[in-house]
């Protein structure tokens, strides 16, 4: 999951029935706690079947949606892999 400098993303990987994963995630603002994004499943309709693949839509997903916010100036501070 990339970091971000000023930004917190909170994430939950959630099983659902049949084996299948769901993703929460909530964006927010370091310095003063303001939630930015808050806590939602970006893909209601899309189970994934494992984590691995779950994740892999969350660090797309995120790094769209930060580049989205207004009058936020973030840049990503390190890339993990």
């Amino acid at each position: 999951m990339p970091e971000y400098e000023g930004l917190k993303i909170v994430y939950e990987v959630i099983v659902l029935p049949k084996d299948k994963w769901a993703i929460m995630i909530e964006v927010i603002r370091r310095e003063d706690g303001e939630v930015l994004i808050a806590r939602h499943n970006p893909f209601p309709r899309q189970p994934f079947d494992t984590k691995l693949e779950a994740l892999d839509h969350v660090n797309r997903y995120v790094s769209q949606a930060v580049k989205g916010l207004e009058g936020v100036t973030v840049k990503p501070l390190r890339r993990i892999a």
